[in-house]
């Protein structure tokens, strides 16, 4: 065992002489050292045991993980019952129901009796149809509907042939505006086809007049007057009565009394309905109904 140590230490001091006569590559002493001193250092390290520190490698521990699957539950929705979608029914223009009125204590009917003649719209027999340079007419649903082509009034008239009567029309127009007029065309001369008469009318903003129509001229008889009896708007159901003695013409709007006026320049004719106004296109009068009493 002494041998070996002897042999152990032996060997320990070569290698020492050997490193004291080196050196390595590029390295500079800044101080002079000893090599007996260092030597015994080394040794006395080696012979005590003294550990010698060896840093360990740098490990990379990868953490191998088991993928994991993402389950997203869902429940199961019964899908909802929907109504059946329904088609949209195309908008129509229905007139508002006739209703009775209650008549004025001035209404001529309240004691006339039957009319003699009485028309309710339900065709066009009697009536010239179709386009005119001023008015389209048609018949439907029971409504005479005319309609003014320009600005300036148009009619149509019927051929009863009548000098002293009461006459009365119950009309509407859907649409109208301001002075747009509508009415009754009475005491039409067989031989001036249609071109001369009277026009007894009401304005969408509730006012009545009379002109009278010599074929070049329209004559104001009565200017636009307002009158509550005239009902305004559109829509709104109105009925125009003449009473026509003579010369003497009294007008009447939904069975009151408005006005007199004698003007004996035509005193017997041919009736019917005119319309004409600025404001809004294509305006249309509806009849329902026309009726007269003879001689009263």
């Amino acid at each position: 065992m002494v041998t070996m140590k002897k042999l152990f230490i032996t060997t320990i001091l070569i290698l020492a002489f050997a490193l004291s006569g080196c050196h390595f590559p590029g390295f500079q002493s800044d101080s002079a050292v000893d090599p007996e001193d260092v030597m015994a250092t080394e040794i006395s390290k080696i012979l005590t045991g003294t550990p010698i520190q060896i840093e360990p490698l740098a490990t990379t521990i990868i953490e191998v993980t088991s993928p994991t699957e993402e389950i997203i539950k869902t429940e199961a929705v019964e899908p909802a019952e929907l109504e059946e979608p329904q088609p949209t029914p195309a908008p129509t223009h229905t007139p508002p129901p006739t209703l009775t009125a209650t008549l004025a204590s001035t209404d001529p009917t309240l004691n006339l009796g039957d009319p003699d003649w009485v028309d309710n719209m339900d065709d066009g027999d009697g009536w010239p149809t179709g386009l005119d340079k001023y008015t389209a007419i048609k018949f439907e649903n029971g409504f005479l509907k005319l309609t003014s082509s320009t600005g300036v009034d148009g009619w149509r008239v019927t051929w009863p042939t009548i000098a002293n009567f009461y006459l009365e029309m119950t009309l509407q127009t859907p649409e109208c505006e301001g002075s747009d007029q509508f009415g009754l065309m009475f005491r039409v001369p067989a031989d001036s086809q249609a071109g001369k008469g009277y026009l007894y009318g009401i304005t969408c903003d509730g006012r009545y007049s009379l002109r009278r129509w010599d074929g070049s001229v329209m004559h104001s008889l009565i200017g636009l007057t307002p009158n509550d009896a005239v009902k305004k708007g559109p829509d709104a159901v109105n009925k125009l009565g003449v009473m026509a003695r003579g010369a003497n013409l009294a007008l009447y709007v939904n069975g009151q009394k408005v006005n007199e006026i004698s003007d004996s320049t035509h005193l017997q004719g041919r009736f019917g309905v005119f319309v004409g106004g600025m404001n809004v296109d294509n305006l249309t009068v509806w009849v329902d109904q026309i009726r007269y009493w003879d001689g009263p």
